[in-house]
């Protein structure tokens, strides 16, 4: 697994994992390594490497700093593409939170650095596209079916979509049932949530954390799985 910045001696291990992507039951040469340790103080990083190099010759590495209270509080992100398509060739972005506001700064494709801020409505949720960031996302949108919610997406694979999209969504996820998932001999139980806009399936164990993914797209079926889960409490 690459880092942004390596595990230090202080940090307390909690949990690791890796997720496989497969297409129409063929595997990808795709995966999303990450990792999460905490601090004395109930900080906690979240380290993803996505590599998919081989593949389609994209590459991210994030780095999550959540507070106490499980809250976002900086997304550094490096994000690498080979064929240049979306815009994007290499981008280093910094999101910061603070209160009420978002910033952003970022070089884009070895240029000046640049800096952007978004304001933010209040209790706005933060909806990573890394899969280990979205299973609390999902839970959160699941339970708050009945309100309309304020969601931020960031987006570092297009350039003009950087660096993301402040949405209202209402009650896009309702929860769909409780399943027994194998992983190996392993037993895992998780809940299923289902999009209601589109066929997407998640499944999630009660740490938040996505086992299974399964969604469809134009006519073809696309699944994440984990694999190497390792926490303390398993």
């Amino acid at each position: 697994m690459r880092y942004l910045h390596p595990v230090q001696a202080h940090e307390q291990f909690l949990a690791s994992g890796v997720y496989r992507f497969s297409k129409d039951g063929k595997a990808l040469d795709k995966n999303e390594f990450w990792s999460i340790h905490s601090h004395v103080d109930g900080e906690r990083f979240i380290r993803v490497d996505m590599d998919a190099r081989r593949e389609d010759g994209k590459s991210i590495l994030a780095e999550a700093l959540l507070d106490s209270r499980g809250k976002l509080a900086r997304l550094d992100v490096r994000c690498e593409n080979g064929s240049g398509d979306g815009g994007i060739k290499r981008l280093r972005a910094s999101y910061q939170v603070m209160e009420s506001r978002l910033q952003v700064g970022f070089n884009l494709n070895d240029a000046e650095r640049q800096y952007v801020e978004v304001e933010l409505p209040a209790r706005t949720l933060f909806d990573i596209p890394l899969l280990i960031f979205r299973g609390e996302t999902i839970r959160a949108l699941a339970r708050n079916e009945a309100a309309s919610q304020s969601i931020f997406v960031p987006m570092f694979e297009h350039a003009q979509l950087f660096p993301g999209a402040l949405q209202r969504v209402g009650a896009p996820i309702a929860a769909d049932g409780d399943d027994v998932l194998l992983l190996g001999a392993r037993q895992i139980a998780a809940r299923r949530y289902r999009y209601r806009d589109r066929a997407a399936l998640y499944w999630i164990d009660e740490r938040g954390v996505i086992i299974k993914r399964a969604n469809a797209f134009k006519q073809q079926e696309f699944v994440a799985q984990i694999s190497n889960y390792v926490s303390p409490k398993h």
